[in-house]
């Protein structure tokens, strides 16, 4: 949610031709926010999952962005 209590809009590509899956998770309204890639299922859970927290990780901010 947004700090006005707004739920936030992603965006989801998937492509289920590949194997396996991949693509990416981004916000819909601040692109600059969250632009995040995934390979695989549990990749599509984390990116979900990074999406949630408020700020971007120690870890994504020393490797300069999303892996």
């Amino acid at each position: 949610m947004t700090p006005a209590g707004e739920p936030r809009r992603l965006g989801l590509e998937v492509r289920f031709d590949a194997e396996p899956i991949h693509g990416r998770v981004y916000d819909h309204d601040d692109s600059g926010r969250l632009d995040r890639t995934f390979s695989g299922w549990l990749g599509l859970m984390a990116a979900i999952e990074a999406a949630s927290s408020p700020e971007p990780s120690p870890q994504e901010e020393s490797k300069g962005g999303p892996g």
